[in-house]
């Protein structure tokens, strides 16, 4: 997506990771140097680029801002995934997947946490070369084997989920009415979304 491969290059470009520095730099690039930097600078950008490139209103505003969240939480759980001897989200989902259901295939594992295929087989290698999953050889289909939690695994999960308690909250500054709203709009989104994924992954694996 345009607007997040420019948010990267601004970056590495050694810029400040805030919406006022990633405005005045795309205005210092663009050819309205003289646009004076105000609130409405990001948004005069992101409705610039609705026009140019045909996206839906908002679309390229929303989709930034959610990036940008996801790169928030990303830093509130860093520390505490590290601390619990795991990489990165992608191993925690998959420990909370496996924990949710008892145990598993890897390949729906994976598949329900929205990871590739081959990464997601990587991730569960660790976990059990690390000791957080096991596996066995599922006795109602041979070639496939089934994942579940060591002790090890169920501990790690539970400190975790007790360490969330201290990371800063993601809906700061946010009423219960304004939450409510905001979790209700996010379902609805990982409906559809989640909806069109599976079609797709039928269709790729139905065309194989």
């Amino acid at each position: 997506m345009p607007v997040i491969q420019k948010w990267e290059k601004y970056l590495s470009a050694g810029g400040e990771a805030s919406l006022e520095g990633f405005a005045r730099w795309l205005l210092e690039g663009s050819k309205e140097k003289k646009m004076s930097l105000d609130d409405g600078a990001l948004q005069t950008y992101f409705d610039r680029q609705t026009n140019d490139l045909g996206y839906s209103p908002l679309n390229s505003e929303a989709s930034f801002l959610l990036w940008r969240l996801n790169k928030f939480l990303k830093q509130f759980t860093k520390t505490l995934f590290q601390d619990a001897g795991l990489n990165n989200q992608d191993e925690f989902a998959i420990l909370s997947h496996v924990d949710y259901k008892s145990e598993c295939t890897k390949k729906l594992a994976i598949e329900e946490n929205l990871i590739d295929l081959t990464t997601g087989v990587e991730i569960i290698k660790r976990l059990v070369s690390r000791g957080f999953l096991k596996e066995k050889i599922n006795k109602h289909d041979k070639r496939e084997r089934l994942i579940s939690l060591t002790p090890k695994g169920k501990k790690t999960l539970q400190d975790i989920y007790k360490g969330f308690s201290g990371v800063q909250d993601v809906l700061v500054d946010l009423n219960a009415e304004e939450r409510e709203r905001l979790v209700h709009t996010l379902k609805n989104l990982d409906t559809v979304h989640t909806k069109q994924y599976q079609e797709k992954s039928s269709g790729r694996a139905e065309s194989m």
